[in-house]
């Protein structure tokens, strides 16, 4: 096991001293993701301000294709709401990866990462994409790891059967290169599971030894502090 970083365990000090509050809601510009999603359904219901409990309530309302984009389109809100380019970007993934005449089917496909997601787990998750993107380098053309992880991340939270898995990003990759080298260079990539399986299983040992949940781990080292 790998002992928990000094940095790591002031932040969570630090954040225990002072309550363990939520991680703060971020505004939205909803004429912004009108503009590229169109009047939908899904942007009138997110809360604004919106935060992960938010974005988890539409994973728990996942079960068919069109749920599924509602949920890819909340975690996506959610990760670029800071952002304006967050909407081109979101509706981007959706037009190239949605093709019904060549086969691509976006939102038949994230329902389908959802399941395996909410049965198996995060890893089986992650390793359903890296087999199809053997199979094909434009499967979730534009979607990857550091977004694709957060879909990944709140269809585990919102299952009863299997332990949520982390949100993993260019910040928490980063923070591990600095704080925890000898676990090895997190690649936000494609090409293996290598990363995301050593990433998630560090987490949830330092999740055991600090007594709280992986996600709560994220969150502390998400902080740029």
């Amino acid at each position: 096991m790998t002992a928990v970083p000094d940095n790591l365990r002031r932040r969570f000090q630090e954040w225990d001293a002072n309550g363990r509050p939520s991680q703060e809601a971020f505004k939205w510009e909803k004429k912004n993701w009108q503009k590229y999603l169109g009047h939908s359904s899904i942007l009138e219901a997110l809360p604004n301000p919106i935060d992960r409990a938010g974005v988890l309530e539409t994973f728990k309302l996942v079960h068919d294709p069109d749920s599924a984009l509602d949920a890819y389109i909340a975690s996506y809100l959610w990760g670029y709401a800071k952002a304006g380019f967050g909407p081109y970007r979101a509706a981007r993934v959706i037009r190239l990866n949605t093709d019904p005449e060549k086969g691509k089917h976006f939102a038949v496909e994230l329902h389908t990462l959802s399941q395996i997601a909410m049965a198996n787990g995060g890893t089986a998750a992650f390793e359903h994409v890296v087999d199809k993107r053997q199979a094909d380098r434009k499967f979730f053309a534009q979607w990857g790891p550091a977004f694709a992880t957060k879909f990944i991340s709140f269809a585990t939270k919102a299952s009863d059967q299997v332990a949520t898995t982390p949100i993993m990003d260019s910040i928490v990759a980063g923070w591990f290169g600095e704080h925890c080298p000898e676990i090895g260079h997190l690649w936000l990539t494609w090409h293996s599971t290598s990363s995301y399986r050593r990433y998630t299983e560090c987490m949830a040992e330092w999740a055991e030894d600090l007594g709280i949940e992986p996600e709560q781990v994220e969150q502390l080292i998400f902080r740029q502090d």
